[in-house]
């Protein structure tokens, strides 16, 4: 059964209004106003298999309430953007999402509704998916005392798994594992850091051109919620059987707001 986004929006809402329904309306006040945004661009300066590419999202939620186990309910509205300028016909998309989630501490459960425009093929799509995703970050320095030459052991975890319910891109998993050491804090309070990291993407359709892996060691600058760097990939094609062992070089940020006042 097909499931419009006018669909998805009134029943988004009506979950919303039936949980401030559940109290008495001046008790009710919602949790937060929570929102990010993420971006990253890269440069392939060896394959060319990739080239030059671009992805991110701009999201803005609604944390309603707190339910039992510290878990809150969140509601979202998105937007995505993804593209490159080698092999892009199955990779390049772009559009909105809205969204209903549950958080807590560092795993979100949810479902959203994406309108999806694959650009290279000119094609719409109306994407219904469940996710499964979680972050984790630690800094193994105060675990190793015999460790003197960093100032910091930083390391994170982040993954992503999801169920497309139309079969188009079908199910999927990405995510990495990275390990760095923070060797000195440069003029400008610019952090010099290199690091190891392992990475995964694959889903069950469309996916020559997507689906890849391997590890990965690089050197990186972080101020604030900027990082750029060089990394040396030993990327895999898997769908392909190609291997792309490359230097990328990249700049991501991550910028994150809650619009209600504490």
């Amino acid at each position: 059964m097909s499931i419009s986004v006018r669909n998805l929006i009134v029943f988004v809402s009506a979950a919303a209004f039936g949980i401030m329904a559940a109290g008495p309306a001046e008790a009710f006040e919602i949790v937060g106003l929570p929102g990010s945004t993420w971006g990253q661009v890269t440069h392939d300066a060896d394959s060319g298999l990739t080239g030059t590419g671009f992805m991110g999202f701009v999201n803005q939620g609604i944390d309603w309430t707190k339910l039992p186990g510290d878990i809150t309910l969140n509601t979202f509205v998105e937007y995505r953007y993804r593209t490159r300028t080698e092999n892009s016909t199955y990779y390049d998309t772009q559009g909105p999402a809205i969204g209903i989630e549950l958080k807590k501490t560092y795993f979100r459960l949810g479902a959203d509704y994406y309108r999806e425009r694959l650009t290279e093929l000119d094609r719409t799509s109306d994407n219904k998916e469940f996710y499964f995703s979680w972050y984790y970050d630690w800094d193994l320095r105060g675990r190793a005392p015999w460790f003197k030459w960093g100032r910091a052991l930083p390391g994170s975890t982040w993954g992503f798994l999801s169920y497309d319910m139309n079969s188009i891109n079908g199910s999927g998993a990405m995510g990495f594992v990275n390990q760095g050491i923070d060797w000195a804090v440069l003029p400008g309070d610019v952090v010099f850091n290199t690091f190891a990291e392992y990475r995964h993407r694959s889903r069950t359709r469309n996916k020559d051109y997507y689906d890849a892996e391997g590890p990965a060691i690089g050197i990186e600058f972080r101020k604030s919620y900027f990082r750029f760097g060089i990394d040396y990939y030993w990327e895999r094609f898997t769908a392909l059987g190609e291997s792309s062992n490359k230097f990328q070089y990249y700049v991501t940020w991550f910028y994150d707001w809650n619009l209600k006042k504490p």
